[in-house]
């Protein structure tokens, strides 16, 4: 190939031996190719071309192996590559010496040899080191991170060959031995560190050597300063390393001097045992008194429901009689007799009415009591949990002080209802058993509310014996008590302020001995979320009649509210919740449903569940009845659905206004 300009000179390379070239590199892994140089007119070296090249080589450069014959380099090569090499084949086809360097063709690192043949001609071979770079690499930046970490860590580590040269030592070991790592590193041990000679770290390093075995051992390396040291044999080396454990040293010894104490003092220690034995006594026995109040929570919650429904239907037929026969009484045309026997009729149906509401209460506080396993927090009326706890403590209130109350107006707290009414009621019984009883007269125990900021206070303050202040700053110790043995176990304050606390709140504890105590609960301030709830009790003149369903299994309730809503509106009666369903799929045309939430077939959630389904628009006319015992499905089902409900036993006129305020029927 040649112009005006330049021209070739032919390769002296008989074509036998080109074959024998091609022959023997055709499979060689490494490439290999003849390069001519390309001369001027005037002699000098313009570039090279290829005359052959083995397939590794064509790889190499991205090619096959029928393209290379007869092209330049800067056809084929980048000035990354082969091309930018120039310079250098110039140099070996001149001086007639070959080189061997590195360079890259495209992301590849190449070694490469160039050899030089007789007239211009150059053998090229080039090997691909890019593996072997990483791996060097990889090596180097391993080495230099495990270098990294023996410098960094707080410990000692060097390693010895077997001639007890020093082939590396840390920081932390030249430090040591008061020596720098440079005057140490590649001398002998024995002669860099003489103190050592004749030492037990001596006689463990032979050991290891002899041996190539390992030994662990505590070594004392100053007057105050200890080290757990590792020795182990390597291949060629015998590597130590050791942790300062001084501190634990120190630890050992200070516990050796406790043990030693505790020996002495045998006597105190078994009076130590014998105040926890009564502790755990006492722990014990707080714990079957929980399990008891569990229990019974569990039996409150189950009678209480039980109680309530024969409840609700005594309370609306006393309610009814007592509307039916007071204007009976009030008849001009009714004799005196007749009229007294009426009155005194009513006055017994007045006060049987009044003892149904008695019972009605102690349920509720029952089932208060019942819910205390509940963690939920929501907004409470901490005067209605402050009543709660002043008539379950009243037994002990009634003959030892006056309750007075001094309530502000204060916002919802933040809290657990159940659980803050057993909080009330233990400060409630402390405040009575702080009272000598037989001077009810000149004792008090006052509730006080009031707001302070984003704070509900509420104080029991009582004017008793009072607390030293010795006794005030252990009132909330687990255990501690001033009451005699077997008359309290010092656990109730404790139990009360883990109970605030875990109602995000707090309790202390004020006190002057002789004149009384004050116990401050702060609760945070909680708004109430909006329910939809039970209308206000109104009498409207010429209501509209309207359609009732009522479904209860209870058939004696069934019957009261229909007596109750009977006069004034068209009331139909399901004994199931299935009986409804299949009620509700012939006639859906009620204005009102009020349906029991627990029932033994389906229950009131099963209804709304299958009406939710089929006949959503149902929905909003629900008002579900409630004894007061839920499941934690009936729990989460009235948390989740917005519909009013009413608890067991319920009064007519809250019946007859949500009857009056239920939604237009549509469809």
């Amino acid at each position: 190939m040649s112009s005006g300009t330049e021209t070739t000179v032919a390769l002296p390379l008989p074509d036998s031996l080109l074959a024998a070239l091609e022959e023997a590199e055709r499979e060689h892994p490494e490439a290999c190719m003849v390069l001519r140089a390309v001369r001027s007119n005037s002699g000098s070296i313009l570039d090279f071309e290829w005359l052959w090249a083995n397939p590794a080589a064509a790889r190499a450069l991205g090619r096959v192996p029928e393209f290379l014959p007869g092209r330049r380099l800067g056809e084929v090569s980048s000035k990354d590559g082969i091309a930018g090499r120039m310079d250098l084949l110039r140099q070996v086809v001149e001086s007639g010496r070959l080189h061997a360097d590195h360079f890259t063709e495209g992301d590849i690192l190449m070694q490469g040899t160039a050899v030089p043949l007789r007239r211009d001609g150059v053998l090229l071979r080039l090997r691909d080191i890019t593996s072997s770079q990483r791996v060097e690499e990889g090596l180097r930046e391993t080495l230099d991170w495990v270098r990294d970490v023996l410098e960094s860590m707080p410990d000692v580590f060097f390693t010895v060959d077997t001639d007890w040269r020093i082939t590396y030592v840390n920081r932390n070991a030249a430090a040591l031995t008061g020596r720098t790592p440079e005057t140490l590193f590649r001398r002998v041990l024995w002669d860099a560190c003489p103190e050592l000679c004749g030492t037990p770290f001596e006689r463990a390093l032979r050991e290891v050597a002899a041996e190539e075995s390992y030994r662990l051992f505590e070594l004392r390396t100053g007057r105050d300063r200890w080290h757990d040291v590792h020795v182990w044999s390597s291949g060629r080396n015998i590597s130590t390393y050791a942790r300062d454990i001084t501190d634990k040293k120190r630890v050992q010894a200070e516990r050796d001097a406790l043990l030693a104490r505790e020996r002495s003092g045998r006597l105190e220690a078994e009076a130590l045992a014998q105040r926890r034995t009564h502790e755990l006594m006492a722990a014990r026995e707080r714990l079957v008194q929980s399990e008891k109040l569990a229990m019974a929570g569990q039996l409150a919650a189950g009678v209480g429901h039980e109680i309530n429904n024969p409840l609700s239907y005594v309370t609306g037929n006393l309610q009814f009689a007592v509307e039916q026969l007071t204007p009976l009484a009030r008849r001009p045309d009714a004799g005196p007799g007749a009229q007294g026997a009426l009155n005194e009729a009513l006055e017994a149906l007045r006060e049987a009415r009044e003892g149904a509401e008695r019972i009605r209460v102690i349920v509720r506080d029952l089932q208060t009591f019942a819910r205390a396993d509940e963690l939920r927090l929501g907004p409470v009326d901490v005067h209605a949990a402050l009543e709660f706890g002043v008539s379950m403590a009243m037994t002990h209130l009634r003959s030892r002080a006056q309750v007075e109350r001094s309530y502000g107006q204060v916002p919802p707290a933040l809290a657990h209802e159940a659980r803050l009414g057993q909080v009330f009621l233990h400060l409630l019984i402390n405040a009575a058993h702080a009272i000598p009883s037989g001077d009810f007269e000149r004792h008090r125990v006052t509730l006080t509310t009031r707001r302070e900021g984003a704070w509900v206070l509420v104080e029991v303050s009582d004017t008793g014996m009072g607390m030293t202040p010795e006794v005030l700053q252990r009132a909330f110790e687990p255990f501690f008590t001033t009451r005699p043995v077997g008359e309290g176990s010092g656990l109730g304050l404790s139990i009360c302020l883990g109970l605030v606390r875990s109602m995000h709140g707090e309790l202390t504890a004020t006190s002057i001995p002789g004149l009384g105590s004050t116990f401050q609960v702060r609760l945070p301030i909680a708004e109430r979320p909006v329910h939809p709830g039970v209308p206000a009790v109104r009498a409207e003149e010429g209501a509209s009649r309207k359609r009732v369903l009522v479904v209860d299994d209870e058939p004696q309730l069934t019957s009261v509210l229909r007596r109750i809503l009977g006069r004034q509106h068209d009331v139909v009666v399901a004994h199931s919740g299935r009986e409804a369903l299949t009620l509700l799929e012939q006639d859906d045309a009620f204005d009102r449903i009020f349906c029991d939430l627990m029932m033994a077939d389906l229950t009131g959630m099963d209804v709304h569940a299958e009406l939710a389904r089929r006949r959503p628009q149902l929905l909003s006319r629900f008002v579900f009845m409630t004894g007061g015992s839920f499941t934690d499905r009936a729990r989460a089902f009235l948390q989740a659905v917005p519909l009013p409900r009413i608890e067991k036993p319920f009064e007519p006129g809250v019946l007859h206004a949500l009857v009056e305020s239920s939604p237009p029927r549509t469809g």
